[in-house]
């Protein structure tokens, strides 16, 4: 393909508002712009797109999953309806569908997306289990040959199995949180990541009761002052409304509480629980905001972290304005509906599975790989009869594969201060063959005769023969990331060429012919 042909316009510099790194250099490299909060890809960026996009229909094809089409968005709801229709017998079974879908920009996404709707069914929880690694498998391949560097995370998960994992590339400017030991490999998203009890050394028995006197003290790290006592020893109250209850949780002073987990653990839809108004608190407690205990609380669901069970003598909430109760002992002085782990997990926490220490480091997420099990086919009637004869639901799974995130992770994997170099696989063109100077006939010549000779080789070439400055077609090839650039300059007339690879600094003048031949050893 001719640049001069191409819809190419790279820029110098992008708006203050975009802030990924990534996505500078994609905009600034024309293959993307920012239209009306969504994102557009330009024709440069949907060669990627449509290479990322080959890649893994490959290898789901390979897999034995079917791509098929549907003119709605894909849901759990959806794939479990049109398998219905057609399920009769385990006979049927195992199989899966994908198909690759355009998300218009919403509420949850909020600049759309491009990604790979996966289902898998299965007659048992033994096959799910297998698709479940089959899915790893597959998405660990589709990263390498894209020459992205992920890692599997847990994310739903319990010590016995995981429900759902998700796979990420680390960068430091990634949205997901991922609490990880470095020393037995425990790697999970940190809403998720189980916590330990990990208490400091608590008093050997039990002390009485004492209201204590505390004027307008509403924090932890004011009562933490006020008392001279560490937050660890402190509890906190939170006061949350459901849809139609009041959840109290309780939690050390020097945590986080995690709503996730929260939800969760209480079978509650994401996003259930909001925190309760100030004169919702008043009416719970008898207290203004900011004076919350466990002690004599009512009409409240009541939520104790697992830590706090086993805190001695903490200082909480006295359910009256102004006043705090030093000694507060679980069992002794209160009790919980449900004793869970609520807590968000932090730099230094001891590893759950190891007692190694946790980090917290920041990735992009990439994929997800989830087990349904049986809900939806059981709400919906999905069935088969198995070799006993007997009506079973099926079991499903349920992935998706994100390929403008997939796009973005290279670019932020791969790049210098130039620009993006892409891998050999997504880039949009595999050679750039750049005739310095358009008016000199020589140049001309010797460039389109290597440009013919390499497409009829099957290389993706970009020819820049634009009528431009030397020194912006040369700022051009890096911006745009091309991994073999062929530059046609003063030695054209001598068949003497300059080659060189995106991600090296070394150039060589050699012969239009050894360039040449040295793309096609390249494939």
């Amino acid at each position: 393909m001719r640049a001069s042909k191409i819809y190419l316009h790279t820029l110098k510099e992008v708006s203050s508002e975009i802030e990924k790194t990534s996505e500078k250099l994609l905009i600034r490299g024309s293959m993307m712009r920012k239209v009306g909060g969504s994102y557009a890809y330009l024709p440069l960026g949907n060669r990627v797109i449509e290479k990322i996009n080959k890649i893994a229909k490959k290898v789901f094809d390979e897999a034995g999953i079917q791509e098929f089409t549907m003119l709605s968005p894909a849901s759990e709801e959806i794939y479990t309806q049109l398998v219905k229709k057609d399920l009769k017998s385990y006979k049927q079974l195992p199989f899966g569908f994908y198909q690759v879908q355009t998300g218009c920009r919403n509420l949850e996404n909020k600049k759309g997306s491009i990604h790979f709707s996966i289902a898998t069914f299965d007659k048992d929880l033994e096959g799910l289990n297998q698709h479940f690694e089959d899915l790893h498998t597959i998405y660990t391949e589709i990263f390498e040959k894209c020459g992205l560097p992920t890692v599997q995370v847990k994310d739903i998960h319990n010590a016995e199995e995981i429900l759902s994992g998700k796979f990420v590339g680390f960068s430091d400017e990634g949205k997901e949180e991922i609490a990880l030991c470095k020393e037995c490999g425990y790697k999970a998203t940190r809403k998720r990541a189980r916590s330990i009890v990990d208490l400091p050394k608590q008093d050997a028995g039990m002390f009485p009761l004492e209201e204590v006197y505390t004027p307008n003290v509403k924090t932890i790290e004011e009562l933490n002052q006020f008392l001279d006592v560490a937050e660890e020893r402190l509890m906190k109250c939170l006061l949350l409304k459901g849809e139609d209850q009041f959840v109290a949780a309780f939690i050390r002073g020097d945590r986080d509480l995690n709503l996730t987990k929260l939800e969760d653990g209480l079978n509650l839809e994401p996003m259930t629980l909001t925190f309760a108004e100030a004169e919702d608190v008043e009416r719970i407690t008898g207290a203004k905001t900011g004076f919350a205990g466990p002690i004599g609380i009512k009409d409240v669901t009541i939520v104790v972290d697992d830590e706090v069970v086993q805190m001695k003598n903490a200082i909480a909430g006295g359910n009256k304005t102004d006043y705090h109760i030093k000694n507060v002992n679980y069992e002794r002085d209160f009790k919980a509906d449900y004793i869970l782990d609520i807590k968000t997990i932090k730099e230094g926490d001891k590893c759950p599975n190891c007692n190694g220490h946790i980090s917290i480091e920041r990735a992009n997420h990439l994929g997800e790989i989830k087990k349904l099990k049986t809900d939806y086919s059981q709400k919906i009637g999905a069935t088969f009869i198995d070799a006993f004869g007997k009506e079973q639901p099926v079991f499903m799974g349920k992935y998706t594969l994100d390929i403008t995130k997939v796009l973005s992770g290279i670019a932020d994997a791969h790049h210098d201060e130039s620009g993006i170099i892409w891998p050999m696989r997504v880039a949009p063109f595999h050679t750039i063959v750049t005739i310095v100077n358009a008016k000199k006939e020589e140049q001309v010549l010797l460039g389109e005769k290597i440009y013919k000779t390499l497409l009829d080789a099957d290389i993706e070439v970009l020819l820049d023969d634009r009528n431009e400055r030397a020194g912006a077609k040369f700022k051009d090839a890096d911006l745009l990331g091309i991994p073999v650039s062929i530059t046609v300059g003063k030695r054209a007339a001598e068949g003497i060429v300059e080659f060189k690879l995106r991600d090296q600094e070394e150039k060589q003048e050699i012969t239009y012919d050894e360039a040449i031949g040295n793309v096609v050893d390249l494939f």
